[in-house]
């Protein structure tokens, strides 16, 4: 019996120790307000990302698409005089960060999403993130904030560790954290068929976020083979149907400038991807009633 009262004091003293070390944890990580900028994995910045969108105060205007729309950073905009939360997420696709930010009841007055990635197919990037975000130390995290991804020790030390070794954070890392090549055969009557279920569940998400009073305009990303919007039949249809406008800052970057530049021949080099995000931030001012 003495034992049992032992192992049982000795668990009772365990656990009394943990509570005390987290909550320890969690008033340091209020009181200072440190947070990972460079996490360990896409994976851990994809899930960072989602966890600052929803915790974080209402921004107006918020961009969402993959990896390529995550080299547009904030800082970028600010220098145009607009706030912006950036929600390009490496490995996903504008779908996706669409759902997202349905996840919060107080919507931004304007979403803007990557068209090149309108029309890819939900992956298994985006069913990772989505599974973790329904987790139970997610859901703790939007009210302790000890338990966000960002401020996971983890995420806390390997960012220390980054910037003792000098390396600065950029925009959103342009490799993938899972591959996912099986793809049906878009000939097949079975893919057309679910390419008609994805475009119209995209457009229900596009049509929900205006009758809920959200300004949505598509915009292009510049890439190698071309500063246009490459649109496809299926970003086109979309665009008309739900009735939103395509921006194309590259467009009109090529009638000042040719010195648009790539570090993959797909994703903005900084000086390239600071001229986009300036001229999206001068076009929606000359179409809106930004200041």
């Amino acid at each position: 019996m003495t034992r049992h009262k032992f192992r049982y004091r000795n668990a009772l003293e365990i656990v009394a120790v943990a509570i005390l070390l987290l909550a320890g944890y969690a008033i340091f990580q209020k009181l200072s307000g440190i947070s990972a900028v460079l996490l360990e994995s896409n994976f851990q910045s994809n899930l960072a990302r989602a966890s600052r969108y929803l915790n974080a105060p209402n921004v107006d205007t918020v961009l969402v698409g993959s990896s390529m729309t995550g080299r547009l950073l904030p800082s970028y905009f600010k220098e145009e005089g607009m706030e912006v939360f950036n929600l390009g997420l490496d490995g996903c696709h504008s779908p996706f960060g669409l759902e997202i930010i349905l996840m919060r009841k107080n919507l931004p007055k304007r979403v803007l999403v990557e068209a090149a990635s309108l029309d890819h197919d939900p992956n298994a990037n985006e069913k990772t993130v989505r599974e973790a975000i329904q987790t139970p130390t997610f859901k703790i995290g939007r009210v302790i904030e000890a338990f966000r991804p960002e401020n996971r020790p983890l995420s806390l030390l390997y960012w220390w560790c980054k910037q003792l070794s000098g390396r600065k954070p950029g925009g959103s890392s342009h490799s993938a954290f899972m591959i996912d090549e099986q793809k049906a055969d878009p000939t097949s009557k079975s893919a057309k068929s679910e390419l008609v279920e994805n475009d119209q569940a995209i457009e229900e998400i596009l049509i929900t976020l205006k009758k809920r009073g959200v300004d949505v305009r598509l915009f292009s990303i510049p890439h190698a083979d071309g500063w246009g919007m490459a649109q496809s039949g299926r970003i086109s249809k979309i665009s008309k149907n739900v009735g939103i406008p395509i921006l194309e800052p590259g467009v009109e970057i090529a009638k000042r400038t040719d010195t648009l530049r790539f570090t993959d021949g797909a994703h903005l080099d900084v000086v390239s991807a600071t001229l986009i995000s300036q001229e999206i931030a001068r076009m929606l001012r000359s179409q809106t009633q930004i200041p």
